[in-house]
């Protein structure tokens, strides 16, 4: 029996058990259960140290990724363990004894993961906020900009970019806006932000991104803490964005420990910073970010300020207040907020305050936006800087401000150190004023480089901070008489602008008073007191616009401090007074009417600058007057036509005894810049050359009011380039003039009119070839036969090297533009390797570029060798082919297609005899060859009246390369134009934004299909905004063959008078479709039809348009309305359903459709 109960007790036990699995199996899952949420739990944890442990840039322990190892495989099969059971496959038994061995498992994995888990928290991951006014992101002008960061964010290539603009503008709200969508697109792991502001503290920038990475960095050593703040950043397992937000210098990021540069591109930068300079120096790709426009600022401004605004008698007021804020998103939200509920009379204060930038009442207005620009102001740092800054306050609102006049007040003032002539300042302050533009204090003109413009809340700004340097500046169109005294009495500088100004004080006492600009009304007479300047003694500047009076007032003679007198559309009868103005340096009568200088300007012994500009009065100058004035530096008389110069040969009694010599500014030693025009070229010295060789001179020769306008109509600049004109003169009378020829060797613009017997335009007036020339203008030449003629010229130098831009226009016996023979081809591609720009207008004769040039070939000329395996009976068939195409005259023929790679702009009207604009024949190459792009330069193409042309591109090679940057296209009566492009030339214009075609009698389609291309390929245009089709009585579709197009920028369509359009849509079509489409074509619509809505939806249908939008709605109204933006057709509009040859629907977004007299019923 003992033997027997001992045996059993070995059963027992197991067999107790193994029956305890299936007396124990809901515990036994229920444990697992809890066991591996507690072990997924833990996980989490190790993660959340393993993660702070990479952050820090921490080695991890081999046991703990040992044990996540483990801790994996476990949950994958509890995973697999769990499928195969709810398949049934396993019994219960199995299942409970699985469960407690993978129980006990856990437990030791939970006791193995008690040091790893040494927290209880984290920190949350630190987010970039929102901006407060985040509507204004949705503006069109901010989705367009935002869409530009993003792409270049995901381009590759480029590692680090600026979001530039002036204080208050918007550019931290569009780089937290950018930040927003980067990390919502999943474009980068993590997206940090620091502001660096002006006084880049290093230590401080590396803590807010370690932060934000949560990097702890408690080394003392910098490089050691920009090594470990490097190594964060650079870990290949994590792409960062880094925001550095509020950049004014040039910031080291080595120092800071931010990795940059093509290796680095796991971490990219963006910028935010007022200074386009520091952007610059850091070789950032720069975003600059603009004011919002008129209509983005109202709905803005509306948004802030509220519905009080809405009311009858406050709307127009709140319009004035919106417009004074210039669009900068700053100012308008707190003007908004400031007036938002407030009554009429406060918004009428507010109004008044902000016109005489003195809005002390409006609240946030001084503390952020007017705080925000002066801090830029601040950071100038030259005195000089903000001196010119100051200076632009001086003119009125929006006003173009020319950049001489700073240069004539700061060398007046004496504001630039080490300055010793007018050029020098000039030069000084246009890299002040680059500088300003720069750090957005200052805006461009479009005036142009000559002209600045200041932004009308950084005016106010400026007017704030210069009425504390003792600036007195009231522009008031309808002001009448001066300020108080009190407040003129203490300043230094004084502007009054007004249309009505009238009374003036007899006598002021402004003994700091250094700089008096007046201006007045053009037709008003001023009688300015005798004694208005007796209390100005220390006055160094005195500039007077649109003012009329006799003479200037006795007290002129007590300014014996002025430097600077400046007369701009004054009409003066007495000027003799300033002979006593003996310190004088800079006088100018710009646009004034005086009919003659006085004699006693012989005293300006000091004067450096003298402008006559536009004195159209003025009849005499006293004869050796200018020669007297022994330091002018720099003289300016274009416009002055009645002035009587003495002839260098002939009768010179026939001028009288006032006539002045042209060898008077010859003797002026320090003569450096000279502006004249002259009566003919007779006046000048035969062989009498400047003191000066250095000079720098704009001659025009003729008094003609045509050749004025149309040569020379830089009047107002001052950063002229060498230049000559001559009008009415023979060639043999040029040739004669050794200044001349001497001066067209430097001259860098010539501009010829009606020049007598010149045949051969370059050769024959400059044997060396105008080896500075960059523009050359000729017209009205009736013998001009080749621009250069080089079959006899000898000289080894090329022509023109520097040409950029060629006008030719009335030449009636041009024939071609470089004439020679089978030259060298890199000969005649340095020739014209720099034009920019060509005119060609009125040249019934033109044949050709050049017409007898030897062939030159489409590739490289490295394989060049590949083409020569060409055989010999080719090379004669070619030949052949080539003398029969010879015969039509193409202005760029295969030969010359090379010649003017880097040409932009071309514009070709009248020119009878040419057929082809573009011959693109020439030897075909291999599929591994590589060719050169054709024209790849290119943006601009003007035809207009070419009677002959019927191709402008012909002859297109198989995988031809170029014309990849022309922008826009149009072509106006060239009446044998049957289509516009080959469509492989269509394929390549991916840069195209507006086509123009105006009665071409003969044009059938835009694209005509010229290669073996599937019938499915797409012409794609993607960026076409404007399609403008008028007067085409044969234009029928886009395209004959079946081609999509795909026009997904389109903006504006204007269609008149082409009676026989099908479509300019998308056309793809199964043959089943098309021909029940043209089924429906054989009868037209009804009068009711034509005047439905229904109808004209379908009308709209038809045009190009984005795809993938469904169909537009059009109202009874006939007009269509989406997210506030309206799209109209004229209600006489007359169609037919030939117009709706479509067959894929799509949207017209933000699109103007103007559709008029589509008439192609019989």
């Amino acid at each position: 029996m003992d033997s027997v109960a001992t045996i059993g007790g070995y059963f027992v036990g197991p067999i107790k058990k193994h029956c305890g699995y299936l007396f124990h199996y809901n515990s036994n899952i229920k444990d697992l259960k809890e066991k591996i949420q507690k072990l997924r739990d833990k996980r989490d944890g190790v993660q959340l140290e393993i993660g702070a442990a990479n952050r820090n840039g921490q080695v991890i322990a081999p046991e703990v990724g040992t044990w996540i190892e483990k801790v994996r495989n476990i949950l994958d099969e509890d995973v697999e363990a769990n499928k195969i059971s709810l398949d049934g496959w396993c019994p219960r038994y199995y299942l409970s004894r699985n469960a407690k061995k993978k129980t006990l498992e856990i437990d030791g994995l939970l006791s193995d993961a008690a040091p790893f888990v040494t927290r209880v928290s984290f920190p949350p991951p630190l987010r970039i906020g929102s901006s407060s006014i985040e509507g204004i992101m949705d503006f069109e002008s901010r989705t367009k900009m935002r869409k530009e960061v993003l792409e270049a964010l995901r381009t590759d290539k480029v590692n680090m970019i600026a979001i530039c603009g002036m204080g208050g503008i918007g550019k931290t709200t569009m780089a937290k806006e950018v930040a927003k969508r980067a990390k919502d697109d999943k474009l980068f792991d993590e997206v940090v932000m620091a502001v660096v502001s002006q006084n880049q503290d290093l230590r401080n920038i590396q803590v807010h991104i370690a932060e934000m990475l949560g990097l702890q960095l408690v080394e003392e050593n910098p490089l050691v803490r920009a090594k470990r703040l490097n190594n964060r950043l650079s870990m290949d397992s994590k792409s960062v964005l880094l925001i550095l937000d509020d950049v004014w210098d040039a910031l080291d990021l080595e120092a800071v420990g931010i990795p940059y540069g093509g290796q680095h591109n796991i971490c990219k930068i963006l910028l935010t910073s007022r200074s386009e300079e520091a952007c610059t120096q850091m070789k950032t790709q720069i975003f600059p970010i603009n004011i919002l426009s008129e209509e983005e600022a109202w709905n803005l401004f509306k948004e802030m300020a509220g519905n009080c605004i809405d009311t009858p008698g406050l709307h127009p007021i709140a319009k004035e207040v919106a417009k004074e804020c210039g669009g900068l998103p700053i100012a308008i939200v707190t003007v908004g907020r400031a007036l938002e509920n407030k009554s009429e009379f406060e918004w009428s204060a507010a109004l008044q305050e902000l016109k005489n930038a003195i809005p002390k009442n409006i609240s946030g207005l001084d503390s952020k936006v007017y705080s925000s620009i002066e801090l830029s102001y601040s950071y100038l740092k030259s005195d000089e800087a903000k001196s010119c800054f100051l200076l632009c306050c001086l003119f009125p609102e929006d006003y173009d401000i020319l950049i001489e006049f700073l240069v004539r007040y700061g060398v007046g003032q004496r504001l630039f150190a080490k300055i010793d002539t007018v050029a020098e300042a000039r030069n000084r302050v246009h890299a002040i004023v680059k500088n300003l533009k720069r750090s957005f204090l200052l805006l461009d003109s479009e005036e142009g480089e000559e002209h600045v413009k200041m932004h009308d809340v950084v005016r106010d700004v400026a007017i704030s901070i210069a009425e504390n340097n003792g600036f007195l500046v009231r522009c008031n169109e309808t002001m009448e008489e001066w300020p108080e005294k009190d407040s003129c009495e203490c300043s230094t500088a004084i502007s009054l602008v007004s249309k009505e100004l009238k009374r003036y004080p007899s006598v002021l006492e402004c003994p700091k008073l250094e700089l008096l600009q007046l201006s007045c009304d053009e037709d008003t007479l001023q009688m300015l007191p005798p004694n208005l300047f007796t209390g100005m003694k220390g006055l160094k500047v005195l500039f007077l616009f649109g003012m009329s009076f006799p003479s200037l007032p006795q007290s002129i003679n007590v300014l014996q401090n002025l430097r600077t007198l400046q007369f701009v559309s004054c009409e003066i009868t007495d000027v003799s007074a300033i002979g006593e103005l003996r310190k004088l340096e800079i006088l100018s009568f710009l646009n004034s009417k005086i009919e003659e200088l006085p004699g006693e300007m012989r005293n300006l012994s000091h004067l450096k600058f003298l402008e006559l500009t536009e004195c159209s009065d003025l009849e005499r100058i006293p004869p050796n007057l200018l020669s007297s004035l022994s330091h002018l530096e720099e003289l300016y008389m274009f416009g002055v036509h009645r002035v009587d110069w003495e002839p260098m040969e002939g009768n010179k009694e026939e001028e009288g005894a006032n006539a002045i010599s042209l060898t008077e500014l010859m003797s002026l030693s320090y003569m450096v810049a000279l502006k004249i025009q002259i009566p003919n070229i007779k006046v000048l010295p035969k062989d009498l050359p400047f003191k000066n060789e250095t000079i720098k001179f704009q001659i025009f020769s003729g008094y003609n009011k045509e050749i004025d306008e149309d040569n020379f109509k830089e009047y107002y600049h001052y950063l002229f380039k060498n230049s000559l004109g001559l009008a009415r003169c023979d060639v043999s009378a040029i040739a004669e003039c050794q200044i001349l020829l001497q001066l067209f060797k430097k001259s860098e613009i010539l501009k010829l009119k009606d020049i007598r017997d010149l045949k051969n335009i370059v050769y024959e007036l400059d044997k060396e070839g105008f080896q500075c020339l960059k523009v050359l203008e000729v017209c009205d030449s009736d013998d001009v036969e080749y621009v250069m003629d080089a079959t006899s010229n000898q000289n080894p130098r090329v022509a023109c090297p520097t040409l950029e831009s060629l006008e030719l226009v009335d030449l009636p016996n041009l024939k071609e533009i470089y004439h020679s023979q089978f030259l060298e081809r890199s000969f005649s591609r340095v020739c014209f390797g720099n034009l920019k720009s060509l005119r060609l207008r009125t040249l019934p004769r033109l044949i050709g570029f050049c017409t007898g040039v030897g062939p030159v070939e489409l590739v490289q000329p490295s394989l060049n060798r590949e083409v020569g395996r060409i055989g010999t009976d080719e090379v004669t068939n070619l030949e052949k082919q080539k003398m029969t195409d010879i015969q039509q005259h193409k202005l760029f023929s295969s030969n010359t297609i090379l010649w003017a790679p880097n040409l932009e702009n071309l514009e070709l009207g009248r020119a009878d005899s040419l057929e082809v604009v573009f011959d693109l024949e020439g030897p075909k190459a291999n599929t591994d060859h590589q060719r050169i792009a054709v024209f790849a330069q290119l943006k601009t193409l003007e035809l207009e009246d070419l009677s002959e042309l019927r191709y402008v591109w012909k002859n297109v090679p198989l995988g031809i390369q170029g014309f990849q940057k022309l922008t826009s296209i149009e072509v106006r009566y060239c009446h044998r134009l049957r289509y516009l492009f080959p469509s492989s030339i269509a394929k390549l214009l991916v840069q195209l934004q507006s086509v123009l075609i105006h009665k071409c009698d003969a044009i059938e389609n835009i694209v005509q299909r010229d290669g073996e291309e599937e019938a499915t390929d797409i012409i794609l245009f993607p960026r076409v905004s404007s399609l403008t089709l008028r007067y085409l009585p044969k234009m029928m579709s886009s395209c004959i063959e079946a081609y999509s197009f795909e026009w997904s920028s389109i903006k504006k369509i204007f269609l008149i008078d082409c009676p026989k359009l099908k479509t300019i849509g998308s056309e793809i079509q199964s043959k089943r479709k098309s021909k029940k489409i043209n089924g429906e074509l054989d009868s037209g619509p009804n009068e009711h039809e034509l005047r439905s809505p229904g109808f004209l939806r379908r009308c709209l249908e038809c045009v190009p348009r984005p795809k993938n939008y469904g169909l537009m709605a059009v109202s009874d109204q006939d007009t269509t309305n989406k997210s506030q933006r309206s799209y109209s057709v004229k209600k006489e509009v007359r169609t037919s359903s030939r117009f709706m040859h479509l067959s894929r629907w799509t949207k017209v977004t933000d699109c103007h459709i103007d559709i008029q007299s589509i008439n192609c019923w019989p």
